[in-house]
């Protein structure tokens, strides 16, 4: 009752002020930390595992650093009239765009070979946004689509494989490993830092599984820190 609620408060507040709406379009670029949860579904009610498996086997997941950019559409409306108080001014909006990101990860077994997969995905996010003066706060879905894999070894041997087929420690990551579509939650707050430009951070978690290899599960996570730039407002 109390969530029906707010809905029809939010609807309301929209309603009586679409003339106070804004919209913004930018562009966007940074940093994401990415990584990855991977678990056997053999080992996915062993007590008192906490590791990241694969084949049933532990392995070491580790940062990822990589680069995004892309495009911003933002359209919102003002929750207050001017007259209710000047000083504060608040948003509430919807937000998505295009964006591209070469994340990835780096996995390690246990004879220390690494496996530095690059994953390259173009995403549209599908956001709620709330603004109040400097400051954002989002929250909603993405979708995503694999563009691009690639992986390198630093390492000749693995004590890993998937395939039965292929000879022993011939494991290797590849494009057909992974699904090409990819659902997440996002969730992050930004904080306009001169006219048209704002710094943002951002947690993606993935939802969907990845992985197409039988047994496994992979899941994405990572953090992004972006500067945002609304041309329409630096112009």
């Amino acid at each position: 009752m109390k969530l029906k609620t707010i809905y029809v408060f939010l609807f309301l507040t929209i309603s009586q002020n679409i003339c106070s709406q804004e919209f913004k379009y930018g562009l966007k670029a940074g940093t994401i930390l990415s990584e990855m949860t991977l678990m056997s579904e053999s080992m996915a009610n062993a007590i008192g595992v906490s590791y990241n498996t694969i084949g049933g086997l532990p392995y070491d997941v580790n940062t990822f650093t990589g680069y995004n950019f892309g495009v911003n559409l933002e359209l919102s409306f003002n929750l207050f009239s001017e007259d209710y108080d000047k000083r504060i001014k608040s948003y509430l909006g919807l937000r998505s765009g295009i964006n591209y990101s070469a994340q990835g990860v780096i996995v390690e077994d246990a004879n220390r070979t690494s496996f530095i997969n690059k994953l390259d995905y173009l995403q549209i996010p599908i956001l709620i946004n709330f603004r109040m003066n400097n400051f954002n706060f989002f929250i909603g879905p993405q979708i995503g689509n694999i563009l691009n894999v690639k992986t390198e070894i630093n390492a000749s041997t693995s004590n890993l494989n998937l395939d039965t087929t292929s000879s022993p420690n011939s494991f290797t990551f590849k494009e057909n490993d992974f699904g090409n579509k990819e659902t997440s939650f996002v969730y992050g707050f930004g904080y306009k830092i001169y006219k048209g430009i704002t710094i943002e951070v951002k947690s993606t978690r993935g939802l969907t599984n990845i992985s197409q290899v039988q047994g496994e599960v992979w899941k994405n996570k990572s953090f992004d820190f972006t500067l945002n730039f609304h041309i329409n407002e630096i112009l």
